[in-house]
């Protein structure tokens, strides 16, 4: 939801005070502050974190949020929370530009080697139900840290797959990228699991 509505408050700054009237509860709190802060408002979000100071906050949400950029094209994918947010953005108005970063968080992992995009696409295929025997010795055999962003690339690509199904604005982004990287690890693997060639 942070995505989505930094989305709709970049669109429509006047939006903000209507949509953020109170916060039901302490996640929404945080959600809407992080919403404000990518939208391109830091001092109205830190106006809104005021006025939610008596309701409190989520911790956990606090967390996954912290450090975020002032606009929304500046944040840099580190976690599974920034893979949202983007998607939420393009959930927004089925923009395109919001996929990208995460085809491209999902390729910056794949191309580093033929090896590391097959075991990606292997999570992926487990993630989906199939074998779970690439998860045993996956940290052993890339490191913990590199494992840990495997799964979150196997985890964007996932989502590439299942959302290029279901929106044509994902699926030409997909296409874009595959037709603007041919025969790249990365294009290999969105092209086999999307089925976009």
């Amino acid at each position: 939801m942070a995505g989505l509505f930094a989305r709709v408050f970049s669109l429509h700054p006047d939006w903000i005070e209507r949509l953020t009237p109170n916060a039901p509860d302490a996640r929404a709190a945080s959600t809407l502050v992080a919403a404000v802060q990518l939208s391109g408002q830091p001092a109205k979000a830190e106006l809104l974190r005021a006025k939610f100071a008596n309701s409190g906050f989520d911790d956990r949400l606090e967390i996954e949020f912290a450090g975020l950029p002032a606009h929304l094209e500046d944040l840099r994918i580190k976690t599974p929370t920034h893979l949202d947010i983007f998607w939420g953005a393009s959930f927004a108005d089925a923009d395109g530009r919001y996929v990208r970063p995460i085809i491209d968080y999902f390729a910056d992992t794949s191309n580093t080697s033929e090896p590391v995009a097959i075991d990606i696409a292997k999570l992926v295929i487990s993630m989906a139900g199939g074998p779970k025997d690439i998860l045993v010795g996956l940290k052993d055999k890339y490191g913990e840290a590199r494992a840990r962003q495997m799964i979150y690339a196997a985890t964007a690509l996932w989502a590439i797959q299942s959302n290029s199904r279901q929106h044509e604005y994902v699926k030409q982004t997909t296409a874009k990228y595959i037709g603007d990287h041919p025969g790249t690890p990365a294009a290999k693997a969105l092209s086999a699991l999307t089925g976009i060639k």
